[in-house]
């Protein structure tokens, strides 16, 4: 019945009053609600919160929505429920305090990080929920207020700058982007990450970006220089570079640059003109004097060079990488003494350094100091057993030294580690050819003649190899192949045609001769070929090569002897008698032309010069016996001549 009263007079007021109608019909409302819980045991009802937010107070229903952002501060100060003094009542600001957080600071900077953190998304972002201060009664839900999380760029940028793990400050940056994309400050962080991270395309994109906004930014021009000059784009990166030196004449960090753009096209001489023009606004940069020292070296200009490097020891005197280059570029001008000086310079920081040992090596090599040269290829041969190169230098110095034996285990470990070493197998194999070991040199130099089938010295060697191994048919395919690539050398001709004789090829040995003196007639090329004709009766020609011999060698007897042997042969006996003569003037002591030319006179009838041919030739050695019997023969042929 009082309900009923009561109704019927909130609505007689509220057609007279509507504004105190409705405060009125809410009071109703809440002390029904009351009754009902205090009465009838029901769930109290929620009718509003009151909160302070940034000094300033707010009263939010069920209706309402809370927005915060990382800057706000806030407290919750009082809960209107149909709970008389609030007894059982509490709030859970979600994310953020205990389970009650009536009266507590809080910040929104923490749920701001929450929702960026868990990944879930604010109000404020692309789609709604996440986020609730929830309002209970002994535990109970009765009403929930969502939280509007404004997550701002500022924010993003924030969470990148925090973190350590490029992968986290690229997703937050590009969601900074995403809510300002016209902010280049951001742009340009990403980008940077991007590059360090590796993803340069990603960090051309960006720089491209700001380019459109701002497009000469010299800072951002030298950066995308920087991108091109990474990924190999160098006619770009100059490109770039120059427009970022005209947007600011000053930047030398962007003339090195450009400078090693230039340097990787092969263009030594712009390289070093722009390196120029970068230390004439820092004189002082290490770096850029080496690399000019780099391109200096590069160009031949090794003086130059050096100059250089020893301005950046000044300044940075432990600099090892530039003490090596120094030391290296002395060895390159025969400055052994000083390259040996910076060599020790080094390995007083490094003495595991093999290619330093390596290459001090090379510099007491330079000055002739062998043992220290050879301790060095050691030293850097033991911390670094499998480097061929250093092997293959010990050896050539083990072979200056005529330390044979050593030199060919050296080289033979470089062919073990470097089988397709040319170098290596050719000094090896010259080595086992000198010393007479032809097996084992011709093995390496059929190796060689498939790496290298037009040397002819390879083909050369192998011709007197299988010679001496009794090969001819091999010798005779390598000395034709030799020839035929151009070898000059007669002997090589002169062993071809040896080798011929040997196998039977007697016509192919002749041509070979013929060709040998005819190119140069030397002694022992002509009396083989005299030889080779008369052992094919071939009279004419050999007289014909005696006469040669004659006219080369005028004084020499042995070229008259045999011409007059070929005379004899052909039944010339005059000539040959003639020839005997000439040589005996020569040689007066040939006891066996005596033998020969008393042969002459006794077929000629001339009995009396016979005999006294065949005397002297006895007298001068008694071991002639065919001679001592045609003695007396022709002691008996002169009586019956004259009776």
């Amino acid at each position: 019945m009082i309900a009923v009263i009561l109704a019927v007079a909130a609505l007689s007021v509220g057609l007279f009053y509507p504004e105190k109608g409705r405060w009125i019909a809410e009071g109703l409302t809440r002390i029904g609600n009351t009754f009902s819980f205090i009465v009838l045991g029901r769930q109290p009802h929620f009718y509003a919160l009151i909160l302070e937010k940034n000094g300033k107070d707010y009263r939010l229903t069920s209706y309402d929505t809370f927005d915060v952002s990382y800057r706000d501060e806030f407290i919750i100060k009082d809960i209107t429920t149909d709970v008389i003094f609030g007894g059982g009542i509490d709030v859970d600001v979600e994310g953020l305090g205990d389970k009650d957080d009536m009266g507590k600071l809080l910040k929104g900077i923490d749920l701001v990080d929450k929702a960026v953190l868990s990944g879930r998304k604010g109000v404020g972002e692309k789609k709604p929920g996440g986020f609730f201060m929830r309002i209970t009664h002994q535990g109970d839900p009765i009403a929930a207020i969502p939280i509007r999380i404004q997550i701002t760029p500022q924010d993003w940028l924030r969470y990148a700058r925090s973190s350590g793990n490029q992968k986290v400050q690229i997703e937050y940056l590009k969601r900074a982007i995403e809510m300002n994309r016209e902010d280049t400050n951001v742009r340009r962080m990403l980008a940077s990450i991007y590059f360090r991270a590796g993803m340069t395309g990603d960090a051309i994109a960006q720089y491209k970006a700001i380019l459109a906004l701002k497009p000469d930014d010299p800072v951002i021009l030298a950066e995308l220089a920087k991108c091109y000059l990474k990924i190999g784009r160098y006619e770009e990166a100059i490109r770039i570079a120059e427009r970022s030196i005209k947007a600011n004449p000053r930047d030398d960090a962007v003339l090195a640059d450009m400078a090693m753009a230039w340097e990787r096209l092969g263009n030594w001489e712009k390289a070093i003109s722009a390196y120029m023009a970068s230390l004439k606004i820092r004189p002082e940069n290490p770096v850029a004097i080496f690399k000019l020292g780099e391109a200096y070296e590069k160009t031949g200009r090794l003086p130059k060079a050096a100059e250089q490097y020893r301005l950046v020891l000044e300044k940075v005197p432990k600099a090892d990488h530039v003490a090596a280059a120094l030391a290296s570029v002395s060895l390159k001008m025969g400055n052994f003494d000083e390259a040996i000086r910076w060599h020790l310079e080094v390995l007083k920081r490094q003495p595991k350094n093999a290619a330093v040992y390596a290459n001090l090596g090379v510099a007491y090599g330079g000055k002739g100091r062998a043992k220290e040269e050879m301790e060095s290829y050691r030293k850097a041969i033991e911390l670094d057993p499998n480097d061929p190169v250093v092997r293959f230098n010990l050896a050539v110095a083990l072979e200056k030294a005529k330390r044979e034996p050593d030199a060919v285990r050296e080289y033979q470990k470089v062919l073990d580690l470097k089988p397709g070493d040319t170098d290596a197998m050719e000094r090896l194999a010259s080595l086992h050819f000198q010393g007479r070991r032809f097996a084992e040199s011709a093995t390496l130099y059929e190796r060689l003649v498939k790496i290298n089938p037009k040397n002819s010295l390879y083909h050369t060697r192998l011709g007197f190899a299988y010679a001496e191994l009794k090969k001819p048919a091999q010798s005779t395919a390598n000395y034709e192949k030799a020839i035929r690539l151009g070898a000059k050398d007669p002997q090589i001709r002169q062993n071809l045609a040896l080798t011929y004789a040997q196998m039977g090829k007697t016509k192919e040995s002749i041509a070979m001769y013929e060709k040998i003196v005819a190119v140069k007639p030397t002694t022992p090329a002509l009396n083989t070929l005299a030889d080779a004709y008369m052992r094919e009766k071939q009279y004419d020609k050999a007289i014909g090569i005696y006469k040669k011999l004659i006219d080369l060698n005028p004084k020499k007897a042995s070229g008259y002897a045999g011409a007059a042997h070929a005379y004899g042969l052909k039944g010339d006996l005059d000539r040959q008698i003639e020839y005997y003569r000439m040589s005996l003037k020569l040689d007066p002591e040939d006891d066996e032309a005596h033998a020969n030319l008393g042969e002459a006179y006794e077929k000629k009838g001339l009995f009396e010069e016979a005999l006294k041919a065949y005397t002297t030739a006895y007298e001068l050695n008694p071991d002639l016996t065919r001679v001592g019997r045609r003695i007396p023969q022709m002691k008996i042929r002169i009586l019956q001549q004259k009776h």
